[in-house]
């Protein structure tokens, strides 16, 4: 008899979206009634939970491979980073750039960026040496996944605007047998995707239930039947969501914030760790040229943060100065 177990919904799943995930949220309170019938059981070699760019250098390597690969991702676009969440700024150190020194994937996504502007930076900004336009992100890296497939004679199965809800085990509760999503689209005649902001919609998309802004179509991912895999495991699942909740859902042990120093973190900024200390938050946010100038009165905060932001400098030694600022 395969276990069942379901992601948290509500106010847990909430706290999830706009912080960390805590073991402690799974608790018999959040647990929610197993689905209906799955509108749709899909077969596939990895399943790669989340569409940032974690999970597309992911999915292209597995379509390289000729794997079968299903791609789910909570927005309706592929990329997190460098498309849905607005920070389409490619993170890149004075060395790699000088030796291009990238994952073949990463690489091919660079040169088809400066291909299409005929140049790498059009939005000539000066955190990053390239940064670009989100929809164009989006579209760039789709059709990288789908060229990568024709290569490598694998299949890209893309679900967008999907979540995962439940996980199915064995007997044992040590393989994941198949993993039960939700599929989300807006009620015919209502608004548009996004039209909403993500504390407005998101406990919605983890509701089996249709609600009046979306419909909801139930999916069943299950490893590939026909698939001779010998002594390798009958698939994969890769959990490579912007929160790490299939970690957290599937019970799997992980830590937070900074790692002690040890001989396995030798250079960590903290003797003792700190697990609240996490890395920090970019929020993007779209400015107005007016025509009348604007005058602005700095928070009382800034000064005690303005150490961790510098961009004029070569190398941004961050460690001791985000741990400082954690400490206060």
């Amino acid at each position: 008899m395969n276990r069942l177990r379901s992601i948290l919904t509500g106010q847990s799943l909430l706290s999830l979206a706009l912080s960390l995930i805590s073991l402690t949220s799974l608790t018999s309170t959040t647990l929610a009634a197993s689905p209906k019938n799955p509108d749709e059981t899909v077969e596939c070699e990895i399943l790669v939970i989340g569409g940032g760019l974690a999970g597309a250098a992911a999915a292209y390597e597995g379509v390289l491979a000729g794997s079968t690969v299903c791609l789910t991702e909570i927005t309706d676009w592929v990329g997190g980073q460098v498309s849905s969440q607005g920070t389409s700024a490619l993170d890149e150190r004075p060395t790699q750039r000088s030796r291009l020194f990238f994952p073949r994937g990463y690489l091919e996504l660079r040169q088809r960026i400066e291909r299409k502007y005929k140049q790498l930076n059009p939005g000539d900004c000066w955190v990053s040496k390239s940064c670009f336009l989100p929809r164009d992100a989006h579209k760039l890296l789709f059709d990288i996944l789908q060229d990568a497939a024709k290569r490598g004679k694998g299949t890209l199965k893309w679900f967008p605007s999907t979540v995962v809800k439940e996980l199915e085990y064995n007997s044992t509760g040590q393989q994941i047998e198949g993993a039960i999503a939700i599929k989300h689209q807006p009620v015919e005649g209502t608004s548009p995707l996004n039209t909403y902001t993500l504390s407005q919609t998101i406990e919605d998309w983890y509701q089996y239930e249709d609600s009046p802004r979306f419909e909801k179509t139930i999916l069943r991912f299950i490893p590939q039947q026909n698939s001779p895999q010998g002594n390798l495991p009958n698939w994969y699942v890769i959990d490579a969501t912007e929160t790490g909740e299939i970690i957290a859902l599937a019970d799997v042990p992980y830590r937070l914030g900074i790692d002690p120093r040890s001989h396995l973190e030798p250079s960590s900024s903290s003797a003792s760790g700190d697990p609240y200390c996490t890395q920090g938050f970019t929020y993007t946010f779209a400015m107005e040229q007016t025509e009348e100038p604007q005058t602005h009165q700095m928070p009382s905060f800034y000064p005690q943060y303005q150490p961790y932001y510098s961009y004029e400098l070569e190398r941004l030694a961050l460690n001791l100065t985000l741990l400082n600022l954690c400490n206060h």
